[in-house]
């Protein structure tokens, strides 16, 4: 093989090898820009789902106290008995008359509307009366006629001293409203504080006997 030939083959041979070397690059290329997608995907992906989830809690926290409340009802209505009929007209047989009256289960069904109302009526009532006190007053005040402005002065004096413990009180009574519509999650139970370690005993008085 004469030196024309060999230089021939060798630039054959390098073509192959760079053209190997550039279909292997530009893959590498195309599985790193379609790791990139599926990663993107995945995120907004997740990030839908997350939002369907707080959509779905928000909606359900919406209707938690009249669906709650519409159970109850619902059902104390359908075992309520049917009106008494009215007396037949001449000729005409008499309708048959309702079942008796349960009378106990009409009043478990009243208490138990009762006191689901209660408990969602008491987590509304927390967020309100943390706000009441000086707000309440400063309202009294500026509804006058002619609202003192210094008794006005000393309410917001009063309300600014007491913040942070007013503060803490309205962040708690959200928290458990929060709790009661399924929003958030209750706060974990404090952990008891550990007993004091038992005092050790006194020692022994020396014996002075000899």
């Amino acid at each position: 093989m004469n030196d024309k030939v060999k230089l021939i083959v060798v630039g054959v041979v390098s073509l192959l090898v760079g053209a190997a070397g550039g279909g292997y690059y530009g893959m590498m290329q195309v599985d790193e820009a379609n790791q990139k997608l599926a990663a993107a995907t995945q995120e907004r992906d997740q990030a839908k789902q997350s939002a369907d989830r707080l959509r779905k809690l928000s909606d359900d926290a919406v209707k938690k106290y009249s669906t709650d409340l519409g159970k109850l009802v619902v059902a104390a209505t359908a075992a309520a008995p049917a009106a008494v009929p009215a007396a037949p007209a001449a000729g005409q047989a008499a309708a048959t008359p309702p079942a008796a009256d349960d009378g106990a289960k009409t009043l478990d069904s009243a208490r138990a509307i009762l006191a689901v109302r209660d408990g969602f009526r008491a987590s509304l009532d927390g967020v309100r009366a943390s706000m009441d006190s000086e707000m309440d007053a400063m309202a009294t005040e500026l509804g006058a006629a002619a609202p003192n402005a210094a008794k006005i002065k000393e309410l917001l004096d009063s309300l600014k001293q007491n913040w942070p413990d007013k503060e803490k009180n309205i962040q708690a009574a959200t928290q458990r409203l929060l709790v009661d519509l399924g929003l958030a999650q209750a706060p974990a139970a404090p952990k008891p504080a550990a007993a004091p370690a038992p005092a050790a005993a006194a020692p022994a008085p020396a014996d002075t006997k000899k």
